[in-house]
């Protein structure tokens, strides 16, 4: 049960990039989406053996290690990444789901709606759930069927796209490599991979602790077996035409089953990311049991704090407000897959939980690991400088083509 939880945080919107990561970066690009599967294997574990530090009690999240590590610096760091991504993973996914919603519905009923009416309905149904969430344990049973709409659309995908081998493959472009965007194809699968931030509060919320290493290498075997597959088949038969997301470059009929999965996987993995990224905000106003002795204390004139899940509700439709706004705003959902990939992907998922480890065990550990710690450290940063570059270079080239017209 619990790879299935864990799952969805990786694969879904990550798969869907996927195919268009290796035609920019060509055959090649199969490497390194092994590499930096190994690579998360490697930074989540240690991760997660970061939170036991027999220096401390277990630390409850990722920001916690590092304040444990390098104080309030590395706590303002780790918080602000975090918090970044969890709020800009999900306004990704609204988008996505945002570009789907008016398709499905002028393909079923012929209707027009707006893209921005669409957000705005989205962001209401999706805020139901994400309001009424109230622990961990609540958004793990979704992501169950999340992980189920996950398998349909690697399903949909491969046999759609393997239908179309005979008449497209001979029309396909390959390239081997293209060594120049190897940092930008590389942070799209650290993406794809981005999970580290919420490990912590899976790790807590699962009966058997202590199981973590293998389930996360069941987790991280079986989505990557389906991003390789994925990735093969859509590279093989459409080559460097493979769009993102991947299924705009199915026939219709096998487009619009796509989008209504996809869709789907939007309604069950939103909460989950914002409701740990509101775990944060509703800690530092008292909201969280465990705060409120402490927030009531120090705000005992305070008659907010008297009406917990009045003023929880309401930060949460101001957080579902937000990610809708900017949704309507930034229309990009390529552009903004790279971008989130290159500025938090890599420090979270990579750089910053192999210097949380070094600052705490590197005494502790064998040879191997501080090789591996560096070398993974370095790869980050390298990706992480080059790979935005490019994704704000793309950016802007859209900017201004949709400017043009």
């Amino acid at each position: 049960m619990s790879d299935f939880v864990i799952q969805p945080y990786f694969a879904g919107t990550g798969a869907l990039g996927i195919p268009h990561a290796l035609s920019r970066s060509g055959w090649v690009g199969l490497f390194f989406l092994l590499l930096s599967a190994a690579m998360a294997q490697f930074t989540s574990c240690l991760l997660i053996r970061c939170l036991y530090h027999p220096s401390y009690s277990r630390l409850e999240s990722f920001s916690d290690i590092g304040y444990a590590t390098f104080g309030r610096i590395g706590w303002s760091v780790s918080i602000g990444f975090s918090q970044v991504f969890l709020l800009s993973t999900s306004i990704l996914y609204v988008i996505l789901a945002g570009d789907n919603l008016p398709v499905l519905l002028y393909s079923f009923t012929g209707a027009q709606i707006d893209r921005k009416v669409c957000i705005w309905i989205l962001a209401a149904a999706i805020g139901l759930p994400f309001v009424m969430v109230r622990n961990m344990r609540d958004v793990s049973f979704m992501s169950c069927f999340s992980s189920m709409a996950t398998f349909c659309l690697l399903l949909i995908v491969t046999v759609s796209s393997t239908s179309d081998f005979k008449e497209t493959v001979t029309h396909a472009h390959h390239d081997w490599a293209i060594p120049r965007n190897i940092p930008i194809t590389f942070s799209t699968f650290t993406f794809s991979y981005c999970g580290n931030i919420i490990f912590p509060h899976l790790e807590a919320s699962m009966r058997e602790p202590n199981s973590w290493s293998k389930v996360m290498f069941v987790a991280t075997f079986v989505i990557t077996l389906i991003y390789v597959i994925m990735g093969f088949f859509c590279y093989l038969v459409y080559g460097d035409a493979a769009l993102v997301p991947i299924y705009k470059n199915l026939p219709t009929a096998a487009q619009n089953v796509a989008m209504i999965v996809v869709t789907i996987h939007v309604f069950l993995t939103v909460p989950m990311y914002l409701y740990v990224f509101t775990m944060s905000v509703e800690s530092w106003i008292g909201l969280l049991p465990h705060d409120r002795q402490k927030a009531a204390t120090a705000c005992e004139s305070s008659s907010l704090l008297r009406y917990p899940t009045l003023i929880r509700t309401i930060v949460r439709i101001i957080e579902m407000v937000l990610c809708a706004t900017v949704a309507v705003l930034v229309p990009y959902f390529g552009e903004f897959t790279n971008l989130i990939g290159t500025l938090t992907g890599e420090l979270l998922t990579f750089v910053l939980p192999c210097m949380f480890w070094i600052k705490l065990s590197w005494h502790q550990g064998n040879h191997f690991e501080r090789t591996a710690c560096i070398f993974v450290m370095l790869i980050g940063i390298f990706c992480a400088i080059f790979g935005s570059i490019d994704a704000v270079t793309a950016i802007v080239k859209t900017l201004e083509s949709h400017g043009a017209h």
